[in-house]
């Protein structure tokens, strides 16, 4: 490029020209005008930032259409348009010709890039529409009515294939899976086993309308309630499936017989977006291909006209494969499938001897379509056929006289407890604690919650614990389980569960180093990758033929802890492994063995499965809580039991609800935050509400909390009060009191206390980045524009990126810290992505990064939170979508409470001010002086005379008295 010198005498490069180019039609070519009811207009400009992303993306990859309700308004101009041109020529088409990324060659773009660069356009005003410069801001995207949110465009020749009936339909058997019936068989016999309890199955229907939503929640409509929402749920997930498929995509097939001797081949191919989830898959899971067929030269042969469906399609082989999943490698987002009759017959290859290609390996083409599991939601259904139906004898017995038993009302007591079900206290606790402990680190909440479980005398309900951050939540259940099993006589057999995998490995890890090998199964599903375990637990699983399976009925009945998570608890249900099929088997086997007795001693009834301890069950959705009680819930016509199963779950309702596809939906209502609103709860005199008094938690109460504590709560309680099933860990053993002030303010009415260790939490009060009082939480105001990928369509801030980067940069050169110690999340995983690639720029590999969702129960020593959102128009689009942290309070307490010794906020103060949390984040570090603006620069802070101290936080006035006492 030429050079000229500017007035000064110095060499300038000249400014880089914006190509401007027009939109046209991807399956005809011609150029796009706006229908205005005029003459047709010149083609619609972008900006070049726009059209060089387009002319990067590969055939196999569709660019994204961003152009929404715009998409609407525009129409091909006609062939005999009479337009007139500066020039004065007339002409339809564009000034220079154009082909669609995903259907021109590479040669072709480059040609057309070429061209483009040479005939600049430009960019017009059509009505209103005014295309601007890279990146787009808010008024010009409302004024182009882009839709960020569109989906990705496919040419109608690769989607219409999947619309196809499919042909010859190539079938692959399941390739690990547990036969139930005959695993229950070779336990008992035939004769013994009660018939199998009918389900009400949702996920056939097509149209989840069909069931209507109930009025109200309620026993009698329970099951119908949550069928409704979850048949819901399915539909949603069933889209996004849809919306993640892959068109034209390649793969590397590999011929060759199964261990059956079937004939078939192995696929190997790149999922976008498989490392974070999207899409589920996991291993045994089926995926639909079909291939496409490819001219010569590897590109998109020419169109067909298809009879059937009356459209042009891309040529394929009329072969659908039922294919199963046999690895999925995340870290390279790389999946490995078998698909069952794909030979070079089928797939009409011919062979070339002579190719340097293996003569099994090709790289071929296919459509790829995800398919929900029907795994995942079986067991729900089961789960809630069975509580229904016990609901509904309860409701009989209760209403119509019929004679029950106490069993009978076990789930009514579980589900929707109330004061008839707790014990009445008549006396005060001596306060001496009678028991002792494995861990002698326990807190007086922790040995308290262990010791009312033990003793058992708060009722027949749940038992729930309330575990903010960092307050040994898992600790806590490891006692409990330790204790049942070894102090409780009546207690023999424990099931421990977690919504998910890795906690449920959290849990069996911490048991290991207290329990012998042949007293803890962890128990996992045969489809479970040997990969996702860690290598300490795999003696504690039991395996068989390379696959995770049950062990022999006699040695699993000798476990005295199973610990699996609450949707492999089916296991246990389908092997009928229950506490109902077991007393079933039970009482028929007497039977046959006492033929003339007709009148059988009603003695009490012991079970195997004496209690359910669910951790993190806030995560959990309320139908899959409901397998694991499935599992031991007592036999409804049980005279009487020697002990009846106990509930203990353990969770934080104010963190990350359950994930759901939909964002508004009552899935996202856990059991354990439903249980714990209900007024035998939530009214109990020892709630957390309650703690202080009313005129000290006046303002402290935000409007979304639905417990409203009474105006005078009594100094000395009268007695007699209901023994409380529930405690409420206080004690945090994570983090600086600075960084917990507001969390413990916002969401836990100010009740925490800052427990941590100080050589822990003062680690880094001497870096020189912290400013005001030198708190070790810092509120950075970025007022850079966030971005969105044209190719995935993730959010992006770059100046968010950059400044984040140098914190973490000076944070590891300061020599407090390692860089191991620094974290760095956003809620948006194209944000994740951008910061990794300017991490590993800077050589700075063991940053950790990752997503807000992603540390759900984990601890760092350095937080760098970046926000990312500066657009106040997509805050209403992120919250209808779960996205985001503005208006998601559950995921701003995740943020929030992860750091241990210094916390760094990144965001926009203008938009986070209208959130009543963040708010009170960002007044909380206004007051104390812990703010930077948009350049670092330290803000001016007053003193305190100009604070008002009613608005301080409980742990904020304590450390602000502490520093006045040092003269600060």
């Amino acid at each position: 490029m030429s050079m000229h010198p500017d007035q000064n005498g110095q060499f300038v490069r000249p400014p880089k020209q914006r190509i401007a180019i027009p939109i046209v039609n991807p399956e005809t070519g011609q150029p796009l005008a706006v229908a205005n009811g005029a003459k047709s207009q010149p083609p619609v400009a972008i900006p070049f930032s726009f059209q060089r992303r387009a002319d990067q993306v590969r055939a196999d990859q569709p660019r994204k259409l961003a152009v929404g309700d715009a998409e609407a308004a525009i129409q091909p101009v006609p062939p005999n348009s009479s337009d007139q041109q500066p020039n004065g020529s007339s002409q339809a088409a564009a000034p220079y010709p154009v082909k669609h990324a995903s259907s021109a060659r590479p040669a072709e773009r480059h040609e057309a890039s070429g061209k483009q660069q040479t005939q600049a356009v430009a960019a017009p005003s059509v009505r209103g529409k005014i295309a601007i410069a890279h990146p787009p801001t808010d008024e010009y995207l409302l004024k182009q009515r882009i839709d960020v949110y569109a989906k990705s465009f496919i040419p109608a020749k690769f989607k219409k294939v999947n619309e196809l009936p499919s042909g010859f339909v190539y079938v692959t058997a399941p390739l690990k899976q547990l036969h139930y019936d005959q695993y229950a068989r070779e336990a008992f016999a035939a004769s013994l086993l009660p018939p199998a309890s009918v389900v009400d199955s949702i996920t056939a229907r097509e149209v989840p309308t069909a069931m209507a939503a109930p009025v109200s929640f309620e026993p009698t409509n329970y099951q119908r309630y949550f069928l409704h929402h979850l048949s819901e749920e399915i539909s949603s997930q069933r889209k996004d499936y849809e919306s993640q498929a892959l068109y034209w995509h390649d793969a590397v097939v590999e011929f060759g017989p199964d261990q059956y001797g079937q004939l078939g081949a192995d696929l190997s191919f790149i999922v976008p977006g498989l490392l974070e989830n999207s899409p589920l898959v996991e291993e045994d899971d089926e995926i639909h291909l079909r291939q496409l067929r490819q001219g010569d030269d590897g590109a998109p042969p020419p169109e067909q006209w298809d009879f059937r469906s009356g459209t042009w399609i891309t040529p394929w082989t009329y072969c659908t494969y039922l294919a199963r999943v046999k690895a999925v490698v995340r870290a390279r987002e790389t999946l490995i499938v078998r698909a069952t009759g794909l030979t070079p017959d089928t797939s009409e290859i011919k062979l070339n001897p002579s190719s340097p290609t293996p003569l099994h390996q090709h790289r071929l083409r296919f459509n790829v379509q995800f398919v929900l599991n029907k795994a995942r939601v079986t067991p729900q259904e089961m789960a809630l056929s069975r509580v229904q139906a016990s609901l509904q004898l309860a409701i009989e017995a209760t209403y119509l006289g019929a004679p029950a038993s106490n069993s009978l009302y076990w789930f009514q007591s579980m589900l929707f407890p109330t004061t008839a079900d707790s014990e009445i206290q008549a006396n005060l606790n001596s306060g001496i604690l009678a028991q002792s402990f494995f861990d002698a680190s326990l807190n007086l909440e922790q040995r308290v919650a262990v010791e009312n479980i033990c003793n058992q005398k708060y009722g027949v309900m749940p038992y729930l614990i309330s575990g903010p951050p960092g307050t040994g939540k898992t600790k806590t259940m490891i006692e409990i389980a330790l204790q049942l099993i070894n102090h409780v006589p009546d207690v023999s057999h424990i099931l421990m569960c977690a919504p998910s995998d890795q906690a449920a490995d959290t849990l069996a890890d911490r048991l290991r180093t207290c329990c012998k090998i042949d007293e803890v199964l962890r128990l996992n599903r045969p489809s479970r990758s040997f990969a996702e375990v860690p290598e300490s637990l795999l003696p504690y699983c039991f395996i068989s033929a390379d696959r995770f399976v049950l062990p022999p009925f006699e040695m699993l009945m000798k476990y005295k802890i199973v610990i699996t998570s609450c949707r492999d608890a089916s296991i246990l249900i389908n092997a009928r492994m229950t506490n109902q099929d077991l007393y079933s088997v039970e009482q028929a086997l007497h039977r046959q063995i006492h033929p003339t007795d007709l009148n059988p001693p009603r003695q009490p009834v012991r079970l195997h499965w004496d209690a359910l301890l669910i951790d993190e069950a806030a995560q959990a959705t309320e139908p899959e809580a409901l397998v694991p009680l499935c599992v031991v819930a007592p036999p409804a016509e049980a005279p009487s039991l020697v002990f009846t199963p106990q509930v203990v779950m353990a969770g934080d309702e104010f963190q990350l609800n359950p994930r759901t596809s939909r964002g508004f939906t009552p899935l996202r209502l856990s059991l354990f935050a439903r249980l714990f609103a209900r007024p035998v709860y939530a009214n109990h005199p020892l709630a957390r509400a309650f703690k202080y008094t009313a005129a000290q938690k006046k303002a402290r109460i935000l409007s979304y909390s639905n417990i409203v504590p009474p105006t005078v709560v009594p100094e000395s309680m009268m007695l007699p009060i209901l023994r409380p099933a529930f405690s409420n860990l206080i004690r945090n053993y994570r983090s600086h009191p600075a960084i917990l002030a507001v969390p413990s303010s916002l969401w836990y009415h100010d009740t925490l206390e800052a427990d941590a260790p100080k050589r822990s939490t003062d680690r880094l009060l001497h870096w020189e980045g912290w400013r005001g009082r030198r708190w070790p939480v810092l509120f950075h105001d970025n007022d850079s524009a966030d971005d969105l990928e044209l190719e995935g369509g993730g959010w992006f801030n770059p100046g968010e990126t950059e400044v984040a980067c140098n914190y973490a940069q000076e944070l590891a050169a300061s020599g407090l810290v390692q860089q191991r110690d620094i974290c760095i999340m956003s809620p948006f995983s194209a944000q994740v992505r951008k910061i990794r690639q300017a991490l590993r720029s800077r050589k700075m590999w063991e940053v950790n990064v990752g997503p807000t969702e992603a540390y759900q129960g984990l601890e760092h020593g350095v937080v760098i939170l970046c926000t990312t959102r500066s657009r106040k128009r997509f805050v209403a689009d992120d919250q209808e979508r779960g996205w985001g942290l503005l208006g998601m309070p559950n995921a701003t307490n995740v943020a929030l409470t992860r750091a241990k010794f210094g916390l760094i906020i990144l965001g926009k103060r203008e938009l986070m001010v209208e959130d009543e949390v963040w708010k009170q984040v960002i007044d909380f570090c206004d007051r104390n002086g812990l703010v930077a603006d948009v350049k670092g620069v330290p803000t001016s802070w007053h003193s305190d005379m100009y604070v008002n101290e009613e608005m301080r936080t409980r742990l904020e006035l304590n450390m602000v008295q502490k520093d006045r006492l040092r003269g600060r």
